[in-house]
């Protein structure tokens, strides 16, 4: 993030906390509840998911040739790798003799090539079948014009995205918005460390709109992280499609007396990015956090994380230091999921038509308007 940029997010929050103020805008809203448990709705907004770029993995995921990377959460099964020459690919992860999965772990490394467990068909990094056991069982000579199914993947910013299918926005125009901020960030130099996942049962927009404001911090997290942070003191800006939220720590308040050149916003606040639809990305003075959130059914979500650090811990102490961050956010990720579950069940009871928004609360507000009208256009 640009100097100035940072100068400029760091003086809002230091002038709402000389007002006892908080960053909001003129009306307070509602949004209908009936989106958080119909399928049909989430029918469509998981053709979306389909058309927009996502978030699969991290570049140093591939570091070397021959790793490889598979992800399944968009129900669609991937296999990524990185071949010979340097190259990072994308494949659906299916043999095309019967469709079995070709690669069933997660992640790894493999020199030579990818085989079927079912009946051995064999494919290098490329998606080249190299080998079919007793081919003359095949007059079409299938190893010599059958291979994997190739998925369009690009590397920005480090991460690897993938669009399954064709009608949405390329990932440069997609990210134009937010690139001025997160291109200063390196997250292309970090790399990645202990992928967790967990599920929930909660709408996968609840999983996004817990973390657009500071509301509940104080209530939620009282016992956690609070007594890091103010009460609902944050900055919720659009920066369509996406969001940009800063949740100011009490240290920021060390800056009012020092030259405005030194002002680091990472080391003072939260700084959330939400990549619209799916992506949370979290920068922390030292490390980045990566959290996809994909719907397994209209009350059923997967929240996936993996963590990017500057090298990977190479002694016990570092090992230590890492582990206990994660632990603190995994705390407080689960707090907030808790809270999402018990709105999944609320909303569920039919005692509101509506849910109501604050007018600190614009955040929510920004995310279903960008979604409805995504979803409007792709009909």
């Amino acid at each position: 993030m640009e100097q100035a940029k940072q100068v400029e997010l760091v003086r809002r929050v230091l002038e709402h906390l000389r007002t006892g103020t908080t960053h909001m805008v003129e009306e307070e809203s509602r949004l209908p509840v009936a989106p958080y448990l119909q399928p049909e709705r989430l029918e469509a907004e998981q053709r979306l998911f389909r058309k927009l770029p996502m978030i699969v993995g991290h570049a140093s995921q591939l570091a070397e040739p021959g790793d490889y990377l598979t992800h399944d959460s968009m129900g669609t099964p991937l296999l990524l790798c990185r071949t010979a020459s340097g190259e990072v690919t994308c494949f659906l992860n299916v043999c095309r003799h019967r469709g079995t999965r070709l690669v069933a772990e997660a992640q790894g490394r493999r020199k030579q090539a990818f085989v079927c467990p079912y009946h051995g068909w064999t494919y290098d990094s490329t998606g080249r079948l190299r080998a079919v056991p007793d081919e003359v069982g095949f007059p079409s000579r299938p190893s010599e014009s059958v291979g994997l199914v190739r998925v369009p993947v690009v590397e920005r910013l480090g991460l690897l995205w993938v669009t399954l299918e064709p009608g949405g926005p390329d990932v440069d125009t997609f990210l134009a918005p937010v690139m001025p901020d997160l291109a200063g960030f390196g997250l292309e130099k970090l790399v990645a460390y202990k992928p967790h996942t967990m599920e929930r049962k909660l709408n996968w927009k609840i999983a996004i709109e817990i973390f657009l404001e500071a509301y509940h911090l104080r209530y939620a997290h009282r016992e956690s992280i609070y007594p890091l942070f103010f009460n609902n003191v944050g900055l919720v800006d659009r920066l369509a499609p996406h969001i940009r939220a800063i949740f100011p720590k009490k240290t920021i308040q060390e800056l009012g007396g020092q030259p405005e050149a030194g002002w680091e916003l990472r080391k003072h606040a939260n700084v959330l990015f939400q990549l619209f639809p799916n992506v949370l990305l979290l920068v922390q003075p030292d490390h980045v956090s990566v959290s996809t959130v994909h719907p397994l059914g209209a009350d059923r979500t997967e929240y996936r994380t993996f963590w990017l650090l500057p090298q990977l811990p190479e002694t016990e102490k570092a090992t230590r230091y890492w582990e206990k961050n994660i632990e603190i956010l995994i705390g407080a990720v689960q707090e907030d999921l808790a809270m999402g579950e018990s709105i999944q069940s609320g909303l569920r009871s039919g005692a509101n038509e509506f849910v109501r928004l604050a007018r600190f609360e614009q955040g929510l507000r920004y995310f279903r308007d960008d979604l409805d009208a995504y979803l409007a256009s792709s009909r």
